[in-house]
């Protein structure tokens, strides 16, 4: 096990691994920062953007597409961003979590005014956003939408949408992006991030736990847990030449860190399994 000290994140999350360069990315949520690390140099850089991002994904160009408050980007060099679909038409606010799924399309959460404290609703949304910049609702009625991944024979969507701490199963459709629930689930303590191992284990990052479970599908049942020492864990992805080690981003945010002294750093295991790399938009 290897933690990444170099940066306390105030909310780390959106780990991904990308291929092309060989470097981790996650972003430092509320610190308006883009972590990059090589494992290779074991070196760990940091970009400012004044924005802020919840989450990353990449197109086959090898462009930086970024979640943000005000919608969903390509972020350039510059920091200028580039529109993958029509602003004026599509008004995305306070998107979340985001990952590209095997149709090739981005799936994007966004946040309640429930979670935000601007009202009472549960008026959060699971959108999909296809190549030719078509948005659409998939999902509606949310509160939270945080972590997502995809079963390996890409049949299964895992979703986790509610306050409640559900983790939810849903059929889906490769060729449209629909999905419809199975009535699958579990309840797991402050569930965030997921991922997704080649056996088709999801792991799930449990802030409330803390810790890491390992959630057998076939049942939806913990089959193990995985407790990095002193921190909450906010959310996980495979990485690597091989995608063979676990990245776990964990929070800073509201902890006595007298108590969880690694919170807020970046865990690096392995043994835990292999995962797929990521879907490119």
């Amino acid at each position: 096990m290897k933690i990444i000290k170099d940066k306390r994140c105030i909310i780390g999350e959106g780990p991904i691994w990308n291929e092309r360069d060989q470097k981790l990315y996650f972003t430092n949520g509320f610190g308006n920062e883009i972590c990059i690390y090589d494992f290779d140099t074991e070196r760990l850089e940091t970009r400012y953007v004044k924005e802020g991002c919840a989450a990353f994904c990449f197109d086959t160009d090898n462009n930086l597409i970024v979640s943000r408050n005000d919608g969903v980007f390509i972020l350039n060099d510059d920091n200028t961003t580039t529109p993958i679909y029509d602003t004026e038409i599509y008004n995305l606010k306070n998107c979340n979590d985001m990952k590209v799924g095997p149709d090739g399309a981005i799936y994007v959460g966004t946040l309640s005014s429930k979670t935000l404290e601007t009202g009472n609703e549960s008026d959060g949304k699971l959108y999909r956003i296809d190549k030719s910049g078509d948005v659409r609702i998939i999902l509606d009625g949310l509160v939270t939408p945080n972590g997502m991944d995809w079963s390996i024979d890409e049949s299964k969507f895992y979703y986790v949408g509610d306050q409640d701490n559900y983790l939810k199963e849903y059929d889906f459709d490769k060729k449209t992006g629909n999905v419809s629930y199975t009535g699958r689930f579990i309840k797991l303590p402050g569930v965030d991030g997921i991922t997704i191992d080649k056996n088709n284990n999801i792991l799930a990052a449990c802030w409330g736990g803390p810790y890491i479970a390992k959630i057998n599908t076939t049942d939806m049942t913990v089959e193990d847990t995985i407790i990095p020492p002193l921190c909450h864990p906010a959310s996980c992805s495979f990485a690597g030449k091989n995608m063979d080690k676990l990245v776990v981003t964990t929070s800073s945010y509201m902890v006595n860190l007298r108590k969880s002294e690694n919170s807020g750093f970046t865990f690096i295991l392995e043994g835990i399994g292999e995962g797929r790399k990521p879907y490119l938009f």
